[in-house]
């Protein structure tokens, strides 16, 4: 007969939240992932068409900001969001050394790049929606359980 009772020492209780701690790191590395290409793509329109008419940017948020094009801000946003966002992500999604850590880094990232954006160009909509991705990956990697704690 085989036992249903779970292994000495541990709780099905214990189990029950080992198996939560490990969601929030899969969540985050999608999120993530998800995050980079679409920062990746986007920067690389605006970089290609710096008009923003790929996108149907209006060029006249640029007026009063450091940008003459969105060539630079496409730039910006391919490799530091795009880029960043999708090698942390391979990073968490793999359990590397460090990849809470780099996560949380990410996340702060995004939200002091959002909040110079909205200083250069002022208020737009996506700005809020990936401020509040950068603050959701930071908490995820907080709540995330250690990649080196044992289940």
């Amino acid at each position: 007969m085989i036992s249903t009772l779970p292994p000495a020492g541990r709780t099905s209780t214990s189990a029950a939240r080992s198996a939560i701690a490990h969601r929030p790191r899969w969540v985050l590395a999608g999120l993530e992932l998800f995050t980079g290409v679409a920062a990746l793509v986007g920067g690389v329109l605006l970089a290609v068409a710096p008009d923003g008419s790929l996108l149907n940017a209006d060029p006249a948020a640029l007026v009063g900001s450091p940008f003459p094009s969105y060539r630079w801000p496409g730039v910006l946003l391919a490799f530091l969001v795009g880029g960043g966002y999708l090698l942390t992500g391979i990073w968490q999604a793999r359990s590397g050394w460090g990849a809470r850590r780099l996560s949380v880094f990410a996340g702060l990232g995004l939200v002091v790049f959002e909040a110079c954006e909205l200083l250069w160009l002022g208020f737009q909509p996506l700005e809020a929606v990936l401020a509040v991705v950068g603050a959701t990956v930071a908490t995820l990697a907080l709540l995330a359980q250690s990649e080196r704690t044992p289940a």
